[in-house]
Order: C-alpha cells, then sequence, then structure tokens
C-alpha cells in the first residue's frame, strides 16, 4: 500500500514538473517578442504598494486650510518623495 502511495507521489511530481516548464517554456523562449508573458502579466506589486501608501497622503494634502501648514505639509512630501504617484 505504501508502495503504491511512493508511486504515484513520484509520477505525480514528474507530471507537474513536466506541466511547470510546459507553461514557462514559452515565456523563456519568447522573451523578445510581443506577446505578453508571465512577467509582464504579474501586477507590479511596488507600484500598488507606492499608491495605496501615498493617495491617502495626497488627499489630506489638500483638506489641510491652514497656509504655513499646508506649505509645511507639501515640503515634508516632497522631501520624502511622497508627492509622486
Amino acid at each position: 500500500m505504501k508502495t503504491i502511495l511512493l508511486i504515484g507521489l513520484v509520477i505525480e511530481v514528474i507530471v507537474g514538473g513536466i506541466l511547470m516548464l510546459g507553461l514557462l517554456s514559452p515565456t523563456l523562449t519568447r522573451a523578445d517578442t510581443e506577446e505578453p508573458g508571465l512577467v509582464q502579466l504579474l501586477p507590479d506589486i511596488g507600484k500598488i504598494y507606492r499608491a495605496a501608501l501615498t493617495t491617502p497622503l495626497q488627499q489630506v494634502e489638500h483638506e489641510i486650510h491652514d497656509k504655513e501648514i499646508a506649505e509645511f505639509y507639501h515640503r515634508l512630501l516632497q522631501k520624502y518623495e511622497l508627492d509622486k504617484p
């Protein structure tokens, strides 16, 4: 019984490896074409994180009514480069 389970596991690992190579090989061989590969389909996590971080700060900047505080806040965002999306 254990032998059958072990053989089944080995076969699943081999088939899974073949499938993964089959899915990745077109993206590896056609890297210079214009077709979107696996890397182009993944979202840019850094860009999403930066937008999630800076958007609330930029929205708050427009709600500050005191001129001096608004200027200070704007300089603070510029200093840490949080004023760019």
